[in-house]
């Protein structure tokens, strides 16, 4: 375990607080300002503005905070690994992974990808194939049939395929760029990652991080870039059925879902939907 100390002023203590707010935990400690626990690391600050970081990924998120700057930790070079479609009853699951190169950050700054979640399809749309033409990725998409036969498997569940997926898709990338720090938008516990992928040695090189997109800017570009191919995907779906389908998985989804029962019969479901959905014992 990994211990490192810093120095920092109150400017940077209250960008740390703002960074790790949904990871605040309670201190006894009379002379702790805050305290913080990710995945990998628990971030001390101390009033006397030192800040100790220690855990498995201490010299990762002690690095950012070196410069005393938000902007660079969000800019650091990474390969960043999101996922889009899993809470849409319609369309695939898209898994991307990005590498942000120091050299790229310039470039990339000029886009608006602070937090992806709050961007419009109709940006994604238009920033994405940029994107694509920029920087290195590796994407993976699986079809509501095949997404509906590996669900069926009684050893498979969702946490699992998306474990499965991203380390996929991160080995993909740092088979050619080598000794990249690796970060994920964290959707289950390390021990449970491991497990998923029978592997305990590909979690030690990563990153695990709540609300990664937010935070780092390769993810950010990963769920961007996942997103994209996700919109093209359903584009195709709604072509193919006459039908422009709906995301999410709403009531609305449910009539859209029983139209296209009617039209085509339920067999469609399979096709176009994700079967373990409660949407589908209501349609």
């Amino acid at each position: 375990m990994g211990t490192i100390s810093l120095e920092v002023n109150e400017d940077t203590l209250a960008k740390m607080h703002k960074f790790y707010h949904d990871n605040l935990i309670t201190s006894s400690n009379q002379y702790v300002l805050f305290s913080a626990k990710t995945l990998n690391c628990t971030i001390t600050a101390y009033k006397s503005k030192k800040v100790l970081f220690q855990g498995q990924a201490a010299d990762t998120e002690a690095q950012m905070w070196k410069t005393n700057e938000l902007d660079d930790a969000f800019y650091l070079e990474s390969i960043g690994s999101d996922e889009v479609g899993t809470g849409d009853y319609f369309g695939p699951v898209v898994v991307c992974s990005v590498y942000l190169s120091k050299e790229k950050v310039s470039i990339i700054k000029n886009y608006q990808v602070n937090d992806s979640k709050q961007l419009t399809d109709t940006y994604i749309r238009q920033l994405a194939p940029l994107l694509y033409k920029q920087l290195p990725y590796s994407l993976l998409v699986v079809t509501n049939e095949k997404y509906n036969d590996m669900m069926n498997n009684k050893n498979m569940n969702l946490n699992k395929m998306k474990a499965l997926l991203h380390k996929q898709a991160i080995s993909n990338l740092t088979n050619k760029y080598q000794n990249k720090q690796v970060i994920i938008d964290q959707f289950c516990s390390i021990a449970n990652f491991n497990k998923y992928t029978n592997d305990n040695t590909f979690s030690k090189k990563v990153t695990f991080s709540t609300k990664a997109e937010a935070k780092y800017a390769s993810v950010a570009l990963a769920s961007i870039m996942a997103r994209y191919k996700f919109l093209l995907e359903m584009d195709k779906l709604s072509k193919i059925y006459h039908l422009n389908l709906l995301k999410g998985a709403s009531n609305k989804v449910d009539l859209q879902a029983k139209e296209l029962v009617k039209r085509y019969g339920k067999e469609v479901l399979a096709k176009i939907a994700k079967l373990h959905f409660k949407n589908t014992s209501r349609i």
